[in-house]
């Protein structure tokens, strides 16, 4: 809007020189000749406001033309924009779901794993409650290795055989 209200004030003081040219030179006439063709005695100021208004009014033309050309450009900019969000939001939708069902399927394997969890610790429960049944615990279990152990030191070394040497001097078995 500021754009246009500029070119308005610049149109309004170029119109008001005219005005004022053609008024200063209204009594001159003048011959104009323009490809091969002549006018005698045209006043010098009505050429001035023709001249003046032909050039607005192609001005006004071209810049139409240009302004329809701009529109067809920004419709097909608008158009391909519209096509881009569309497609943005049809991902965003798939995405949306493919979460939901991450998500489903998160929640049923914690599910399964709690399920699991809770066999687990009922199969503990139940061995534990079984070896104390046997009558044996870890403390009785670690006594025994213990015991076992001591005996086994307790035991008189082997004797070892000489290594017997061969005719190159090393040792065989």
């Amino acid at each position: 809007m500021k754009k246009f209200s500029i070119f308005l004030t610049i149109l309004l003081i170029i119109l008001i020189a005219s005005l004022i040219f053609v008024l200063q030179n209204n009594n001159v006439i003048i011959t104009l000749k323009f490809l091969g063709w002549s006018f005698p005695n045209v006043s010098a100021g009505l050429f001035s406001i023709v001249a003046f208004f032909a050039g607005f009014v192609s001005m006004w033309l071209i810049s139409l033309i240009l302004y329809a050309g701009s529109i067809g450009r920004y419709r097909k900019e608008i158009k391909s924009r519209d096509k881009l969000i569309k497609q943005l939001e049809e991902d965003k939708n798939s995405l949306k779901k493919q979460l939901e069902e991450t998500q489903k399927n998160c929640e049923k394997e914690k599910a399964v794993l709690e399920n699991n969890l809770e066999n687990t610790k009922k199969e503990l429960e139940s061995l534990k409650s079984q070896q104390q049944k046997e009558g044996k615990t870890n403390e009785e279990k670690a006594n025994i290795d213990k015991n076992q152990s001591e005996e086994q030191n307790n035991q008189p070394p082997k004797e070892e055989k000489p290594k017997r040497r061969s005719i190159f001097g090393r040792r065989t078995k």
